[in-house]
């Protein structure tokens, strides 16, 4: 996989001084000012906070859900391509056959799955989110 776009590295800033200073009032950050470059010569232990950009929605993944969540469609969105076939063949099979009365043994799981699935995307969301963030943030 290629590597991030520079813009996605996360820096983490430097402590304050002991007093908050204002403009003016003595050395500050930068090459004239107390500390070298940004994130330079601290712990990378500090806390880092990321912005995650391209991250999931969950409220994007609950459209999918309600309009074509019998194809499985949240599913590839969400990163569960496996799932999404499962879906899309439960979803497929069922309906077509469902004149004959067969399909009802695939709708009613396909069916039960996406009720669990109404309490499960934000968990998922979180996940791929928190996933994306450490990848991006470097841990």
């Amino acid at each position: 996989m290629a590597d991030e776009p520079e813009y996605y590295r996360a820096e983490p800033l430097p402590p304050r001084d002991q007093s908050a200073r204002g403009y003016g009032q003595g050395k500050g950050f930068g090459p004239s000012g107390g500390s070298s470059q940004w994130g330079q010569g601290w712990p990378v232990s500090q806390p880092v906070n990321v912005n995650v950009v391209g991250g999931k929605s969950t409220m994007l993944a609950y459209v999918l859900w309600f309009f074509l969540g019998q194809l499985g469609i949240h599913k590839f969105y969400l990163a569960q391509p496996v799932q999404g076939i499962f879906y899309l063949l439960l979803g497929l099979i069922g309906w077509a056959t469902v004149g004959i009365l067969v399909g009802w043994i695939f709708l009613v799981p396909l069916w039960i799955l996406m009720f669990i699935d109404l309490f499960v995307i934000p968990v998922r969301v979180a996940v791929l989110n928190a996933r994306l963030a450490r990848r991006v943030g470097g841990y």
